[in-house]
């Protein structure tokens, strides 16, 4: 453990309970549409873009390096909501690279109606500043950029693939307080 490297230094910055409100659109309508991208997922992207301009789409997240950033690993979840109804939510675990500032990420999600699941591996890098980070995660056969950086609002968060783009401040809200089952042991999403 390197507790004063830039990738402990950015996660153990972030914990706690996020929120902030998702601008989403797709960007090149007549790419996506000619793509291989499956329908359903295509139709994802769509009526993502429509929910983001008509209800605005909120994003609540948390940050959880205090249960295992001792051992290199950082817990997070997401959760997206529209008109408080849960349209997406997500678990990853982030194991803290050996250089400093890589790390890699395990993750599952599921898109309502919570049907079907998916479990991916992404990675990402933070800055040498220890104030942004970059990140590559898979989205519906995609490859989704995503960058992150701490402003005096919040943290910004700007998410790209061929055909889409979200743009996201989050608000700091509230310490985490972890959940935890008898034997003590986090549990920060179930399936």
């Amino acid at each position: 453990m390197q507790p004063d490297a830039p990738h402990h230094r950015y996660f153990r910055a972030k914990e706690g309970h996020w929120r902030g409100k998702i601008r989403f659109a797709v960007t090149d309508p007549r790419g996506l549409r000619a793509s291989s991208v499956r329908w359903a997922d295509k139709w994802s992207f769509r009526s993502t873009s429509l929910a983001s301009r008509l209800s605005g789409l909120v994003l609540r997240t948390t940050v959880d390096y205090a249960s295992g950033g001792d051992r290199n690993e950082v817990l997070h979840t997401t959760r997206v909501s529209n008109f408080g109804v849960p349209v997406y939510r997500s678990a990853e675990t982030f194991f803290l690279g050996d250089d400093g500032r890589s790390f890699r990420i395990e993750g599952r999600e599921a898109f309502f109606p919570f049907l079907r699941r998916t479990v991916w591996t992404g990675s990402g890098e933070v800055a040498t500043d220890h104030d942004g980070a970059s990140y590559l995660i898979p989205v519906f056969g995609l490859t989704m950029e995503q960058e992150t950086r701490m402003t005096a609002d919040g943290l910004e968060i700007t998410q790209r693939t061929a055909f889409t783009r979200a743009d996201i401040l989050l608000i700091w809200q509230r310490p985490l307080k972890a959940a935890s089952d008898v034997s003590g042991n986090h549990k920060p999403w179930s399936a």
